[in-house]
């Protein structure tokens, strides 16, 4: 599988993948600055675990995307119900 070109568009169902791909992040580059193993990243895109964050990570998670707090899905969320 080859790797999206910038402003490529890419359909996916993961709202963690999504801000990942707007952000125009690998996979590796998100596992890096959220300092979590790049195969959490994977199963947390494939819908095989849900994303957990601890604050720090979360706070590295808005600053690598480039979005604020409120711009977080509520999936994204600890302790939120998706709408």
């Amino acid at each position: 599988m080859t790797r999206p070109k910038k402003g490529e568009v890419v359909e996916t169902n993961s709202p963690f993948k999504r801000m990942r791909l707007d952000a125009h992040m690998t996979q590796e580059q998100l596992a890096r600055d959220i300092e979590v193993a790049v195969s959490t990243v994977r199963r947390w895109e494939k819908g095989q675990t849900e994303p957990t964050f601890t604050i720090a990570q979360m706070k590295n998670f808005c600053k690598a995307t480039e979005k604020s707090f409120a711009d977080l899905p509520d999936s994204l969320i600890p302790g939120k119900s998706p709408a």
